[in-house]
């Protein structure tokens, strides 16, 4: 899911205390394999329309994952593609994953550049696949960490860790206590009834990768 700021939102950064929530909105990340090096990435951005990147794992051999972040993004599609991929270059270095291709199918409803962690919704969905498809069995903060790096490091978006702790933890009706330095996740408080969080779209579009939120 993604996820809903209800008390705390940038001061993740200064270590305060953060409550956050999922909400309805979900992404899913289907992924084959495949053995000829080519990543084929396919999103559906409407019931009719979809989008697609391609790219081969060749172009990427011994780049920092910095470098590949930058040859992903220049290309067309490469802009959202580069979540994905980031989470596949992010395991292929620190938990030695072989890239031998894949086939990716994207499904999304988070309302993208709205504030609401579309980008961490889809690194955690990716993240989540890829452990069971490589059995990596990865810790649930450690998941979320990957998931970050893969953001701040490939995707070149200076993130805290809330939005990938906050889309991997969070439950349904319940607000995730978070400090983020470096990150510790207590235990969910339950909504009380008559109690409801709603987000109201302002309008503005929000992109943490922007130079002035760096």
């Amino acid at each position: 899911p993604g996820r809903m700021d209800v008390m705390g939102g940038i001061a993740d950064y200064s270590g305060s205390l953060l409550l956050q929530m999922p909400i309805k909105q979900t992404t899913s990340v289907s992924i084959q394999k495949r053995n000829d090096g080519v990543f084929n990435f396919r999103t559906q951005l409407t019931k009719k329309k979809t989008d697609v990147f391609t790219i081969n794992i060749s172009e990427l051999v011994d780049r920092s994952l910095e470098e590949a972040g930058k040859i992903i993004k220049s290309k067309q599609g490469g802009d959202w593609a580069v979540y994905v991929l980031g989470c596949f270059l992010v395991l292929q270095k620190e938990n030695n994953i072989d890239l031998t291709g894949a086939h990716v199918l994207i499904e999304s409803n988070v309302p993208w550049g709205k504030g609401v962690s579309s980008s961490a919704a889809l690194e955690v969905a990716t993240m989540n696949v890829l452990n069971q498809l490589y059995q990596l069995s990865l810790g649930k903060e450690e998941l979320a960490v990957l998931a970050q790096m893969a953001e701040n490091l490939v995707a070149g978006a200076p993130c805290g860790l809330m939005d990938q702790l906050s889309s991997h933890l969070g439950q349904k009706n319940k607000l995730l206590p978070l400090i983020c330095q470096p990150h510790q996740v207590d235990k969910a408080v339950s909504i009380p009834r008559g109690i409801n969080f709603s987000g109201i779209d302002s309008g503005i579009r929000h992109a943490v990768s922007g130079a002035s939120y760096s």
